[in-house]
């Protein structure tokens, strides 16, 4: 296939795409020698899931992408590299550097390797800090023999002293944990199940967060899951609770939702970043990615976000509880024009992408659930199709919507989505909106991200936004068009 421009109408400027073919689960993820190493799961070879390998890109700043090809391809034409994740072995526990390859080009990569017979866990490793990999000649190196057991999320676990994998048996609904001393050997020493089960369980996640405004941390397990979701096809849950090494033990198992919009999924978290927990997910939905009306390419990855916990989030006036918190990861250099103030706030854009941040007060909002009254946000090209979204109050908290009417004929590209929203502050109720508008995807963060809203769009050459509210709302913020990356 040729390679795609990225001045496509309904490419994205400010998300990562790849530069032709059919995109993905992001994959081994980790940061090392200055570079956000993204991988994912790939197949150059049409705009159609296929045989996946996995595709590369790097950035310094998690906005500006380097295609580098494919990085970790199959050895015959039946086997897909599947999903799996990617660490920095510094101390050479895998034995599979010497002396003259430095600790920071020490990457290891753990996949699945799919055949029509068996999934099983594999290594291949790195001497060049993940550009250039080596398949472990004593792969796989977990084999359960079953054609549903992949996608696993490996990192170290200082306390035991330990690496800890996390891999999904899939048709089972259970999440099992391996640990091992050198990446080679492992040992099943534990499992979880929960939540909502969907079709199968996918893609698993497990992460150490900092409970925001304390000395805390939580452990929080990620599951996506495919079909199954409440608002259809494929998105991810989470569960919090603590971690020794061995087995994760959630506080409850309250099935929470990680993003509330329909293209959010398979989400995963870097490795190698220290105290800050950065991760992004594949903005699409397996109900209708293969027929989205792109040319050359199909899906994009969300942009980047930092992750935290929040404690006591008001779900109602008597309960409180914690929230996974998202802040989206968009490089300030990157603002153009700009507008501020109250509304009417319109913008126009030469890339189709835009940032705003609206913060929304009033008398009495939502205290009459007859009453229709918005704020509207509406993105539109100059023969005035449009995707049309906002905020609408009501006495138990809000909702927030969007309408992709009229955008892409499918069944199950649902026209209308919404995501409730409680206030922090019941009696008296503030709405903070910091939105992403990017072509072909809008992302949503709500009070400083308790709530993320994810939905792919397709209106061609949309460049004007426009904020208005009526009348019982104060709405204060700012638009700035954004500078195309690519």
């Amino acid at each position: 296939m040729a390679v795609s421009r990225y001045d496509e109408p309904i490419r994205p400027q400010v998300h990562y795409s790849p530069p032709y073919g059919f995109m993905n689960d992001p994959n081994g993820m980790v940061y090392t020698n200055g570079l956000y190493h993204l991988f994912y799961q790939w197949n150059p070879k049409d705009t159609v899931a296929g045989v996946p390998q996995w595709g590369h890109a790097t950035s310094e700043d998690l906005v500006h992408w380097k295609n580098h090809g494919v990085a970790i391809a199959s050895t015959t034409e039946d086997e897909g590299v599947f999903s799996g994740s990617a660490i920095l072995d510094v101390d050479n526990t895998s034995g599979f550097f010497d002396g003259s390859v430095k600790p920071e080009d020490r990457v290891v990569a753990i996949f699945t390797s799919n055949t029509p017979e068996k999934q099983t866990q594999n290594l291949a490793y790195s001497t060049d800090g993940g550009f250039n990999f080596t398949r472990y000649s004593g792969n796989p190196v977990i084999d359960v023999n079953s054609t549903q057991f992949r996608d696993p999320k490996v990192f170290f676990h200082e306390d035991t002293g330990k690496w800890v994998m996390v891999v999904a048996k899939s048709f089972d609904y259970e999440i099992a944990f391996y640990t091992s001393s050198d990446l080679k050997n492992w040992e099943q020493v534990s499992t979880f199940t929960g939540g909502l089960y969907g079709y199968q369980y996918e893609v698993p996640d497990l992460v150490k967060l900092p409970v925001v405004g304390t000395s805390e941390y939580k452990w929080v397990l990620f599951v996506s899951i495919n079909p199954g979701m409440p608002l259809g096809g494929s998105g991810t849950q989470y569960f919090i609770g603590d971690f020794d090494g061995e087995t994760f033990k959630p506080d409850d198992y309250v099935v929470r939702m990680a993003d509330f919009g329909k293209d959010w999924y398979a989400a995963q978290t870097w490795s190698n970043t220290g105290d800050d927990v950065l991760g992004l997910a594949w903005a699409s939905n397996w109900q209708y990615t293969n027929e989205v009306p792109t040319k050359a390419w199909r899906s994009c990855m969300s942009v980047a976000r930092q992750m935290a916990l929040k404690k006591n989030v008001k779900y109602n006036p008597g309960y409180a509880g914690y929230s996974l918190i998202q802040e989206p990861l968009i490089n300030k250099e990157l603002r153009a024009d700009s507008c501020h103030g109250n509304t009417p706030l319109s913008l126009k854009s030469e890339t189709g992408a835009f940032e705003f941040r609206i913060n929304i007060t009033g008398k009495d909002l939502g205290s009459d659930n007859t009453d229709p009254s918005s704020v509207r946000i509406t993105i539109s090209n100059s023969t005035g199709h449009r995707t049309l979204l906002g905020l609408r109050p009501f006495d138990t908290g809000a909702h927030f919507f969007i309408d992709r009417s009229n955008q892409f004929e499918h069944p199950l590209f649902n026209e209308k989505i919404s995501a409730y929203v409680n206030p922090d502050d019941n009696d008296n109720p503030v709405y903070d909106i910091h939105g992403i508008v990017d072509r072909g995807i809008i992302e949503i963060f709500i009070n400083n991200g308790t709530i993320a809203f994810t939905n792919t769009v397709f209106v061609a050459d949309a460049d004007k936004l426009l904020i208005e509210a009526d009348e019982k709302f104060t709405v204060n913020g700012e638009i700035h068009s954004l500078k195309g990356t690519w």
